[in-house]
């Protein structure tokens, strides 16, 4: 019997590019566009073009020529969210079954989310939005190379060793270069995001509020003393001294009291005439100090400048909240600067994720803005920055080569600097950065096309990053009773499949497992939330996992007495998968090989059979040192 194909309505550069992708599944694949594309592949025109459908995807009778009804995923994939709705519409009527994925705009966010919990099986997918996640990636001056939440839990990816097990999870690449990553709870290496709260909740929490207000505002205020510059501190210092010198200046007969009236009414800028009130009827202005007549002109003087002042804040403030002008300021010094040139919405959604990670972000735009401010142009942000350095510099407009001429600029100005470009629809993005040297090339077409795909087969994705040239994804399942990852254990699927489980979330259980143990064994109605490319994805869905590579060379020495002869058996039993009584044969004192198992679950196994006297080794599998099973 014949699978169900899969429908890709719009082949544009993301259609086709998702089309490449889904051809390594081996599902049937059909197309529909209004008029004939322009084929990229010439494998992919030969295969798709002679069944290729053309015509309005909103149209009933286009749609069912396209075998839209007997589809098990459609994928509206054209430029014009307005049109991939109405046809997601259509579909949804001629076929209930069908996985829909949506591709959407910002602008329709709200919609979408609308559409999605009305209608099961709509998945509405934002280029911007996973485009955003990737650049922020890219961008963030930090050591960690991801920063992702799950379930409330902040994670961070790390260059290291593995140390602990616990705590930290060794993420599985589709490539070996570099140092191997380790995916921390950020809790555990003192980098919480700002606005994650990675406190347990309960009395102990309920007894540090009332010293939170405290200590957020202390912090608050030693921040911003720590952003004031030498100038201004100069110029308090200088009012302090002018206050104190006018308590003694123009005290007179009348003592403090006059000293201080005269002294912050000259600073208010009032009218006061201090000569005038040391003057009786037995002392004239010729008797008058020097020093009073001139200390009282230079007070006025600075009473006047500090009124125009006062006033001269008080208008801009009046026009940016009437008029919405407003005057950019140089960013804070306190905290890393990163620059990000057009982008519009894409910037837009980086700036706010930079931001909550702590970063000053200095938009630039050549363009005319749509409000009263006018836009800041390259010039006068690099006019703001003579001294300070940007740690990271994001061209995001749709100009490959202007955003190659802008982004070599920058890299002569700050050779330092993280450099993320944008490059819509280039395929060999990765190798076009590695030619530059020091820039992140992204490629929206193929990073969302990545995430389209993984949708097309009802994964739910949560989040996408680059790392080494890999697009990753934060996906969860929902584990089933026949999906081929249920009754499997963590390291299973992690060596298996190639997944790096991160969070498993027991069925009718309120929490969530954190970095779930190697021997967790995965039961139907669990959900389980990873990290994986798109060919683990793939394998996945195919079944076909890798054996297990590994096994264990163990003797056990010395006598055994029948307190350690259970134990062994317990222990050998519990990590094998098998009953006890069957561990017999591993106990005669001779030298055996365990069955195949994955690296993580020996490592374990290895340090409990120690404990209890074995001599024992990992090795990995050769030739048939060990029989085939699973663990």
């Amino acid at each position: 019997m014949a699978t169900p194909p899969v429908l890709v309505c719009g082949l544009g550069a993301m259609g086709q590019a998702c089309l490449q992708r889904l051809s390594r599944f081996d599902v049937a694949l059909r197309g529909l566009d209004l008029q004939r594309p322009s084929w990229r592949d010439p494998e992919l025109e030969r295969r798709l073009d002679p069944d290729l459908v053309l015509g309005d995807m909103r149209l009933p009778h286009v749609l069912r020529a396209a075998g839209a009804e007997q589809a098990r995923s459609v994928l509206l994939l054209s430029s014009l969210s307005t049109v991939n709705f109405e046809a997601a519409l259509q579909v949804r009527l001629l076929n209930p079954r069908a996985q829909i994925v949506v591709r959407s705009s910002s602008q329709q966010a709200d919609f979408a989310a609308l559409l999605e919990e009305k209608l099961p099986g709509i998945a509405v997918v934002d280029p911007v939005l996973l485009t955003a996640e990737a650049i922020t990636a890219a961008l963030r001056p930090s050591r960690e190379a991801a920063l992702f939440r799950v379930e409330g839990q902040a994670y961070g990816l790390t260059e290291g060793r593995l140390e602990d097990r616990r705590y930290q999870r060794v993420l599985h690449l589709g490539t070996t270069e570099g140092p191997p990553l380790l995916v921390t709870p950020l809790a555990l290496v003192g980098l919480p995001l700002p606005s994650a709260t990675l406190t347990a909740g309960g009395a102990e929490g309920q007894q540090q509020r009332p010293w939170t207000g405290w200590w957020r505002w202390r912090e608050r205020l030693q921040g911003w003393l720590q952003r004031r510059t030498s100038l201004q501190w100069i110029l308090v210092g200088a009012v302090l001294a002018l206050l104190l010198a006018g308590l003694q200046l123009f005290a007179g007969p009348h003592g403090w009291r006059q000293g201080v009236f005269v002294t912050l009414a000259l600073l208010k800028g009032e009218y006061v005439d201090a000569v005038a009130v040391f003057l009786t009827d037995e002392r004239s202005i010729g008797e008058a100090s020097g020093w009073l007549i001139g200390g009282s002109l230079l007070y006025a003087l600075v009473g006047t400048m500090l009124t125009s002042a006062l006033v001269a804040v008080i208008l801009e403030w009046l026009l940016r909240d009437r008029l919405g002008l407003r005057r950019p300021r140089a960013p804070r010094r306190d905290r890393p600067l990163v620059l990000l040139i057009e982008g519009g919405a894409l910037a837009d959604r980086v700036q706010q994720d930079l931001e909550r990670e702590r970063c000053s972000v200095l938009r630039v735009s050549e363009q005319e803005g749509s409000g009263a401010a006018p836009p800041l142009r390259l010039e006068e942000a690099l006019a703001l920055l003579p001294r300070q350095p940007a740690a990271g510099v994001g061209v995001l407009s749709a100009d490959l080569l202007g955003n190659l001429h802008t982004a070599l600029a920058l890299q002569q100005r700050w050779p330092q600097a993280r450099l993320a470009l944008l490059a819509a629809a280039m395929g060999a993005s990765e190798q076009l950065g590695d030619l530059l040297g020091g820039m992140t090339v992204i490629s929206t077409t193929d990073l969302v096309a990545d995430a389209i795909v993984a949708t097309a087969f009802g994964e739910v994705v949560l989040g996408v990053c680059r790392i080494r040239g890999v697009t990753l994804m934060l996906v969860r399942y929902g584990i089933s009773a026949d999906d081929s990852l249920c009754g499997r254990s963590v390291t299973r699927l992690d060596n298996g499949y190639g997944l790096t489980c991160i969070a498993l979330r027991r069925a009718r259980s309120a929490s969530s497992l954190a970095l779930p143990r190697a021997e967790t064994i995965v039961a139907a109605g669990d959900q389980l939330t990873v990290l994986a490319d798109l060919s683990a994805l793939r394998r996945v869905e195919l079944g076909r996992s890798s054996p297990p590579a590994w096994c264990l060379r163990l003797q056990v020495i010395g006598p055994l007495d029948g307190d350690r002869r259970f134990e062994l058996q317990q222990c050998l039993a519990r990590w094998l998968g098998r009953q006890p009584g069957e561990m017999l044969g591993l106990l005669d004192g001779a030298e055996h090989h365990t069955p195949r198992l994955d690296r993580d679950i020996s490592e374990l196994l290895a340090q409990d059979l120690h404990h209890l006297g074995v001599r024992c080794q990992v090795e990995p599998v050769s030739g048939d040192a060990a029989p085939q099973a699973e663990a």
